[in-house]
């Protein structure tokens, strides 16, 4: 019975999770869902740059050095192409469409 009173909540949790998709279908659901994000957003957010190190030989007691020559810089927002960003969203819906009819679904 104990057992019972800490699988219940479990189970639950498991049913409200959100559904796991897998393969092309799911790599479909997260570029939609993305898409989405961005038309709502109205712009995109550029990943940060990572800075450059450059390493050199420097002698004895060190034996490399490392020196920054760049400096990294922050996410950026980039305006989009709404037109370009709607286009690509009906083609994903489209091929969704079409691989769910194939009978592929997420669980």
């Amino acid at each position: 019975m104990k057992y019972a009173a800490l699988l219940t909540p479990m189970l639950l949790m498991a049913c409200a999770a959100d559904p796991v998709c897998h393969g092309r279908l799911g790599a479909i659901e997260t570029q939609i869902a993305e898409r989405e994000r961005v038309l709502a957003r109205g712009y995109r957010v550029q990943p940060a740059q990572e800075g450059k190190t450059l390493v050199t030989l420097c002698g004895w007691p060190e034996i490399l050095c490392t020196e920054p020559v760049q400096q990294p810089r922050r996410a950026r927002r980039v305006a989009i192409d709404v037109a370009a960003e709607q286009d690509a969203l009906q083609e994903l819906r489209a091929e969704q469409a079409a691989l769910r009819a194939q009978g592929l679904t997420c669980s």
